[in-house]
């Protein structure tokens, strides 16, 4: 087999991002991009149908992985069964990268895809990477918090009052491990009688929410805890109701 080894610089061409020094392989590299059951999804394609609600790594972060790196990507399945799940997200380490994209290894276990391991080497593209492993979410991965279902329901509203209560922190864990936050995210206009309601609520993941609210995630990220905070609407950030 005939390989060139150049660099990534080289192999960005016009449109480089920054210097790594990884080498990048230009003949073919081993893994396939789709299976007997199973094929990459576009996480592009997915964002711009959901912005708010399915998020993705920027172009210039999907576009400079290097071996090591996790990333997620979103296998589909083929044929879904009726009331079965119809894609996976799973992790996978970069093992090396060409000129058009990556060669990972799959670190999760399939559950409904059975065309594939363990162990098993997939290639694919930056528009297929839906996460990058960052160590500064991983606090908030397996936490719950309560949100007001009118934000999740309608895009255009913003957390316009949050509250974080340390003791709602030492409720019993899920079955899942995942445990409660403190944190509840109201839209700011809720009556008594609406936050008695329990169909009024919905218990969604900690990250996720963060990374729906970008201004809740930096006070999130800034280590505030115990009190309550309103968001500015001319600065775009969460203070104090007495500040």
């Amino acid at each position: 087999m005939n390989c060139r080894v150049i660099r990534d610089r080289e192999a960005a061409g016009s449109n480089p991002g920054p210097a790594t020094n990884f080498p990048v392989q230009t003949c073919l590299v081993a893994g396939r991009s789709e299976g007997l059951d199973w094929y990459l999804g576009n996480a592009e394609d997915e964002h711009a149908e959901q912005p708010r609600s399915f998020f993705i790594p920027g172009r210039e972060e999907r576009s400079n992985r290097n071996p090591g790196d996790l990333v997620r990507l979103l296998f589909y399945i083929r044929n879904p069964p009726p009331g079965g799940p119809r894609a996976e997200r799973m992790w996978l380490e970069v093992s090396a990268r060409r000129e058009d994209g990556y060669v990972g290894l799959l670190t999760n276990r399939p559950i409904a895809i059975k065309d594939l391991s363990g162990g098993d080497e997939v290639a694919f593209r930056s528009e297929h990477i839906i996460a990058i492993q960052d160590p500064k979410w991983a606090p908030y991965e397996n936490l719950l918090a309560f949100a007001n279902r009118r934000l999740i329901e309608d895009d255009s509203l913003e957390p316009g009052y949050v509250v974080h209560d340390p003791s709602d922190m030492n409720l019993t864990p899920t079955s899942h491990a995942e445990r409660a936050s403190g944190w509840q995210l109201l839209v700011g206009d809720e009556t008594d009688q609406m936050l008695e309601d329990p169909d009024s609520g919905l218990v969604p993941n900690l990250a996720w929410l963060m990374e729906r609210y970008p201004a809740f995630a930096e006070l999130v990220f800034s280590g505030a805890r115990d009190g309550e905070w309103e968001l500015d609407r001319t600065t775009g950030r969460y203070r104090r109701p007495d500040s």
